[in-house]
């Protein structure tokens, strides 16, 4: 995986908790000169440790501060209850 690949993972004790929060990542995603968003679509794991998760991928240019558009995007979207969103730059692998 390119280091300007970013996988944001939603995750959240209840099914319709995860949904809820993927979807408004998604309908807040950057539109963006050299950034796509793909997702959310249902984790390999779908579910870990009682956690239903979901993944978005964010592919950039390298020319892209991809950082600052991540940071952006997170923090118009409101986290539901018991939500979290992790990023992980230069993933090992997508489980």
């Amino acid at each position: 995986m390119r280091a300007s690949e970013k996988p944001p993972l939603v995750s959240a004790a209840d099914i319709e908790t995860c949904d809820f929060t993927a979807r408004a990542l998604s309908r807040a995603a950057p539109h963006l000169p050299g950034v796509t968003v793909l997702g959310p679509a249902p984790a390999p794991l779908a579910v870990l440790r009682g956690r239903h998760r979901q993944r978005f991928l964010v592919k950039a240019s390298r020319e892209v501060r991809l950082q600052a558009v991540l940071r952006d995007w997170l923090s118009r979207v409101r986290i539901a209850g018991s939500a979290r969103i992790q990023v992980d730059i230069d993933p090992y692998s997508f489980l």
